[in-house]
């Protein structure tokens, strides 16, 4: 019988870090390499921090606002997002569909938290371009809030865009998320503006 091994990226940086790998660095003994290890596989289940991401789970209704540029009237479309827990919980997928025609627009975007770094973390990928964008950040349980930022290097427009990301959820049935820009070039110079707002109610 044939059989396939599929190794995760995260399986193979940790198969990287046991003895006899050539790393041309010297190992820490075998007590240390036993600590260490029992500590990278805690790290590796989900933590508290990702009950945060479990309240976006379920099927949501979205009304859409997306701001051209700063002054602009926004364009307004609607939309749906399902989102659920994949890999064990590690991370939040949401699958997205909006606007209509020419203007619909699929979006993928996981969610994460990074327990090595203490950080929640987003990449997202939609139908407007064959990139990834991705972004970092602190959730403040006080203002149920979470600010990732992230930059993303143009070369065709030969830009470095800065924005944040930032999710806020005032509710169980209510979460809202917007994109900030803070780039010259897409703040004209002046000072941050919000490009995307998208208001999601969970459906009934």
């Amino acid at each position: 019988m044939k059989m396939t091994f599929v190794f995760g990226a995260t399986m193979l940086i940790s198969l990287a870090r046991l003895p006899g790998s050539a790393t041309g660095q010297e190992m820490p003994d075998s007590a240390r390499q036993a600590e260490l290890m029992a500590e990278y596989q805690k790290m590796a289940m989900p933590g508290d921090e990702h009950k945060v991401l479990y309240a976006l789970a379920g099927v949501w209704n979205q009304e859409i606002k997306f701001w051209p540029e700063p002054g602009a009237q926004p364009l307004v479309s609607t939309g749906t997002t399902v989102n659920k827990a994949i890999l064990g919980g590690r991370f939040m997928q949401c699958n997205s569909v909006s606007g209509e025609g020419e203007l619909t627009t699929q979006s993928l975007i996981i969610l994460g938290y990074d327990r090595r770094h203490q950080c929640y973390t987003s990449v997202g990928f939609d139908t407007w371009g064959t990139y990834y964008v991705t972004a970092a950040g602190q959730y403040d349980d006080s203002t149920k809030t979470m600010v990732l930022y992230g930059e993303d290097e143009d070369p065709i427009w030969g830009i470095v865009q800065q924005y944040d990301m930032i999710i806020s959820i005032p509710d169980k049935d209510t979460f809202i998320s917007e994109v900030v820009f803070k780039d010259q070039a897409h703040t004209k110079g002046g000072e941050p503006f919000k490009a995307v707002e998208i208001i999601s109610r969970r459906a009934k």
